[in-house]
């Protein structure tokens, strides 16, 4: 019998599906001491630019107690380097102790992948940050700082151990939060609330997905008939019994530009949208969702970049922001969208938002909304894709979700780079031997005559 006690208690302990080791539980605090923060924060992101930018703000945030990140395999992050990238990016901002994991291997309703010469870039971009790059040492490389477990193992782990409710803020398509909690819905417990960044929710025409997205050295195929596989053009007709199937020409049949009504985000898995909305409607969380439209007033320009990197204590960081806008704007549409998701979290949460001065400025409250699934390869004219679209419906199994439809863009910079410059140097400082002239004010930091910057 005594054996047999053993053998359970030790089973207890074992979590995840690897075998790691898992803590045993502490006593929960309790909700006044949990409610003034920092809150524990779960940030599930698919490692792209705006994701970096979002990140910046998070770790020079006090209100927030950032436990772990997670990485998209289906969003901008390849999965050579989408994780290695974040690490990176997070040592240098002083959070190289918070673990970095990477996704579920691809979407649950595959369709689409990010464009790959974006993936491409935003990979070519951080190599130059390495040591050796033409700015000199800006990132280091943290292989170490990668979690052994997947990202939902990890969303698991710290959403049990987690003494007060977790705040989720999920920048990409979801499918890591949506894997975790179809393994162990249990854990949604210990949410606090989920903000989301997508969907083309609220406003007609704010489609952000496009043909010109799918194409890659003048060839289509990234929204392909079997979008798992990889494709450097069509393949040949699809044999079958009774014939030759020609496979459908763009988008399964479909220009997204002329009818996509839908956002990347949602677009990489609708599925995972749907099935997230469905979970959290069980547990009675609160949603709050930013809609493509919201930071369409809100583009990402060098000035402003720029200026706001001038702003800033930590001489490694201004390079960093700087080279992070020229290589984010080089992909073509530039948006706020995954900071101004960040910092629409923080109003939310301290009561920002509530005084009307938050980074949102218009929102569409407790709407109980669809995730459409349906695909039409034949639509008349006018007649807008319903696959992705995300409309209101009183019967809908999905939570009372906050859209938020217009943004801020004064209120989001002053606290956007109020909270960055936060971030104390951290690591290795530049030196005379990088490609960096010292002795000048922090103000003419960013001249061409002090600061070498990339092409």
């Amino acid at each position: 019998m005594a054996g047999l006690i053993v053998v359970v208690f030790a089973v207890a302990l074992l979590g995840g599906t690897r075998g790691q080791l898992r803590k045993p539980l502490l006593e929960p605090k309790s909700e006044d001491e949990c409610k003034h923060g920092p809150y524990p924060l779960i940030f599930d992101n698919d490692a792209n630019c705006d994701d970096m930018l979002a990140l910046l703000y998070l770790a020079g945030n006090p209100d927030f107690d950032l436990k772990a990140i997670t990485v998209e395999a289906d969003g901008m992050g390849t999965p050579s380097s989408g994780p290695s990238n974040m690490a990176a990016v997070a040592a240098l901002e002083g959070k190289g102790d918070v673990p970095v994991a990477f996704g579920h291997k691809e979407s649950l309703s595959p369709i689409n992948t990010m464009p790959l010469q974006w993936r491409i870039e935003v990979d070519a971009f951080i190599e130059k940050m390495y040591p050796g790059g033409p700015n000199g040492t800006i990132l280091e490389m943290h292989p170490n700082h990668l979690s052994a477990m997947s990202a939902p193992e990890l969303i698991v782990q710290v959403l049990r151990e987690s003494r007060c409710p977790v705040v989720v803020l999920t920048t990409g398509p979801v499918m890591n939060l949506v894997v975790a909690l179809d393994a162990h819905p249990s854990a949604a417990a210990n949410i606090k609330a989920v903000f989301m960044m997508g969907s083309a929710y609220g406003v007609p025409g704010t489609n952000n997905v496009y043909d010109w997205q799918m194409e890659f050295n003048g060839v289509l195929g990234s929204c392909a008939e079997a979008a798992f596989q990889t494709y450097t053009g069509l393949p040949p007709p699809i044999v079958e019994s009774y014939g030759k199937v020609q496979v459908r020409r763009g988008c399964r049949g479909l220009s997204m530009t002329e009818s996509g009504d839908t956002e990347c985000n949602v677009f990489m898995d609708v599925r995972a949208w749907k099935m997230t909305y469905n979970f959290l409607n069980k547990w009675g969380h609160k949603v709050y969702v930013l809609a493509a439209n919201a930071t369409i007033n809100m583009p990402v320009n060098m000035a402003t970049m720029e200026e706001g990197a001038a702003s800033l204590n930590n001489k490694r960081l201004q390079v960093f922001v700087v080279e992070l806008a020229k290589a984010f704007r080089g992909a073509g549409e530039t948006k706020w969208w995954d900071a101004h998701c960040a910092v629409m979290m923080a109003g939310v949460l301290f009561g920002i938002d509530a005084a009307g001065s938050g980074a949102c400025a218009n929102w569409a409250r407790s709407k109980r909304t669809s995730v459409n699934t349906v695909w039409r390869s034949h639509l008349h004219d006018g007649e807008k894709l319903p696959y992705g679209q995300i409309k209101d419906d009183p019967d809908a199994d999905a939570p009372l979700v906050d859209y938020c439809l217009m943004g801020n863009p004064t209120s989001m910079q002053e606290e956007y780079w109020e909270k960055v410059n936060n971030i104390k140097s951290t690591g290795r400082k530049l030196t005379p031997n990088d490609n960096y002239v010292t002795g000048v004010q922090t103000t003419n930091f960013l001249s061409k005559d002090s600061l070498v910057m990339s092409s």
